[in-house]
């Protein structure tokens, strides 16, 4: 069991002064920002759409889908790709912080937090030098309900 949990990584990244994390396997790759095509009456968070070496996917702006505060489009800001139901989509986030080994395991977000405004795209919290990291539920954070 130790072996499983130290070969799991995380790709940490910031949103403002917030840190998350997703799943190192959930992460196909980091791409600098790039220009989108907004798509008509989408969902706010819905950034638009990036060709990514001839592939077309979807983009999610991350502040906005997790309602955090909006902030410029720095220097740092960066397009996180992901598989997600064998489609790529992208995630803006301000910047991407580190790739960091798990030494324990994650713990779940407690029920009662998941059950407010954004704790459903909540899935795990982990220490990492003494700092909490959210990781997040990438099937909540793509899927277009907004449903609880």
């Amino acid at each position: 069991m130790t072996e499983k949990i130290a070969s799991r990584e995380i790709v940490i990244f910031n949103l403002g002064k917030e840190k998350f994390a997703l799943f190192t396997d959930q992460v196909k790759s980091i791409e600098e920002m790039q220009d989108i095509i907004p798509v008509p009456m989408a969902p706010g968070y819905l950034a638009g759409l990036i060709n990514l070496r001839g592939e077309i996917a979807t983009v999610i702006d991350l502040r906005r889908r997790l309602h955090l505060e909006n902030s410029q489009i720095g220097p740092d800001v960066v397009i996180i790709i992901v598989d997600y139901n064998q489609e790529t989509a992208g995630l803006i986030v301000d910047r991407v912080d580190s790739v960091e080994t798990l030494k324990s395991e994650p713990k779940d977000v407690p029920g009662n937090i998941r059950k407010v405004a954004n704790g459903r795209f909540y899935d795990k919290v982990i220490d990492i030098n003494r700092e909490k990291i959210i990781i997040l539920n990438l099937d909540k954070i793509l899927s277009l309900e907004e449903g609880k």
